[in-house]
């Protein structure tokens, strides 16, 4: 039970990181949930962009998950937690640096 937390975090990171993957592959935008969706001049660009964004967004789970094995979780998941909070404001910075390159 004590490796738990670091399992789910790096299946959500799969998850996100399968879906980048598709929408990088396909460039289908049908794939992109309509409400998420703008309105896109080129839809080839927009699908990829996307997928970046989703791909950068799965490294916060990725680096939490590494943490929560690394730390023994047994006795706290402080250090994970605050791994995932760091990462997840450094990504969404970097997130906005991708979508204002590809206006």
């Amino acid at each position: 039970m004590e490796y738990v937390f670091s399992i789910m975090m790096f299946c959500m990171a799969g998850g996100l990181l399968l879906y980048a993957g598709l929408l990088a592959l396909l460039r289908d935008p049908l794939l992109i949930p309509r409400h998420y969706a703008a309105k896109m001049g080129n839809r080839k660009v927009y699908c990829l962009m996307i997928a970046k964004i989703v791909a950068v967004v799965s490294l916060p789970f990725t680096a939490s998950g590494i943490t929560g094995l690394i730390w023994n979780s047994d006795v706290t998941l402080v250090p994970a937690i605050i791994v995932f909070i760091i990462a997840m404001v450094a990504c969404i910075y970097w997130a906005r640096r991708i979508v204002k390159k590809n206006r």
